[in-house]
């Protein structure tokens, strides 16, 4: 067999070998001194350079200076890391690509042999090579435009803050309030105390039950259309919102905000959030526009009741253990 043909399947079997079969176990979590991306590429190159020698194939210049080519862009895209900018890339690439040139370039005669394949392509030796390259190149160039020119709608980055920091005080209705320490004033101890009781049917029998139902009316109402008749995020109209509604079933929601929180963020809905928050989707409008302080509060009572979370809450300087 040709030996042109064997270093050709040597090369590109060798290659498989290593990447599909070596590279997974040199490339663990946990970085090591021995099983390390770079130690494999050292055994990569050690086994290009030994079967060579071993099997004494001296192939043509042409094709070790693709190899070595390939070999730095294998490098560069494969094996550091962290994976370097593309622009980066590119300017290494050339820089690589120079110093091959000088390596095939460095005489006469070898410059004339790596020459000799592409003029032979060129000059009509290499017909079938020839007619190969000649309907390959449209090909590659036409794709190649595709893939530049063709539109792509990728969705657009959104560096957002899930929850802002709420100032530190919100005007609702002409009355100014400080968030700090700002309570629900219809919340009646722990909701826990009601877990066996409910809205419509307790709400003449107990009065935290009457505003929990007040809340939940206002609710379904209003709201239910967006974050879902299970607060789950997944209204009817949720589908066409970018981010969609917040999901108060989420532990990530309103289990982790206190209720002061949650009364600026309803009474001034998405258009009242910090410059900090943008570039924000929420298409949650002003709801002090629409409801009364106290509905807005209802409301928030009725949210935490029905998913069984706790508003959060922080302990006072003096409550703490020493």
């Amino acid at each position: 067999m040709n030996k042109v043909i064997i270093g050709v399947i040597l090369y590109v079997g060798g290659w498989a070998v290593f990447h599909y079969g070596l590279f997974p176990m040199f490339t663990p979590r946990e970085f090591s001194w021995v099983f390390n991306r770079y130690v494999y590429f050292l055994m990569l190159v050690f086994y290009f350079i030994a079967f060579n020698l071993i099997l004494k194939l001296k192939p043509p210049i042409s094709l070790n200076s693709l190899a070595v080519w390939l070999l730095g862009l294998y490098f560069y895209t494969a094996i550091l890391f962290p994976p370097i900018p593309w622009t980066l890339l590119i300017t290494y690439m050339m820089l690589w690509s120079i110093g091959t040139f000088l390596y095939v370039s460095q005489d006469k005669e070898t410059f004339q042999e790596f020459r000799r394949p592409i003029v032979n392509v060129v000059t009509g030796e290499y017909k079938i090579a020839r007619y190969i390259i000649f309907a390959a190149l449209p090909l590659l160039v036409g794709w190649a435009t595709y893939e530049s020119i063709y539109p792509s709608f990728a969705e657009p980055v959104e560096l957002r803050t899930v929850h802002p920091a709420p100032p530190a005080t919100t005007k609702v209705h002409g009355k100014t309030y400080a968030l700090e320490g700002l309570q629900n004033p219809f919340r009646k101890g722990e909701q826990d105390d009601y877990k066996d009781s409910f809205p419509f049917l307790d709400a003449d029998k107990q009065e935290y039950m009457k505003y929990v139902t007040e809340g939940g009316t206002i609710f379904f109402e209003n709201c239910h259309f967006c974050h879902g008749d299970q607060l789950n995020g997944l209204g009817m109209f949720s589908h066409v919102f970018n981010p969609t509604p917040a999901n108060f079933i989420d532990p990530g929601t309103i289990a982790m905000l206190r209720e002061s929180f949650l009364f600026w963020r309803v009474a001034k809905g998405g258009p009242g959030l910090p410059n900090e928050s943008t570039p924000w989707s929420s298409a949650m409008p002003p709801w002090e526009e629409h409801l009364k302080t106290d509905e807005i509060w209802k409301v928030i009572l009725f949210e935490y009741w029905y998913t069984g979370w706790h508003p959060r809450t922080f302990d006072d300087e003096s409550s703490s253990v020493e």
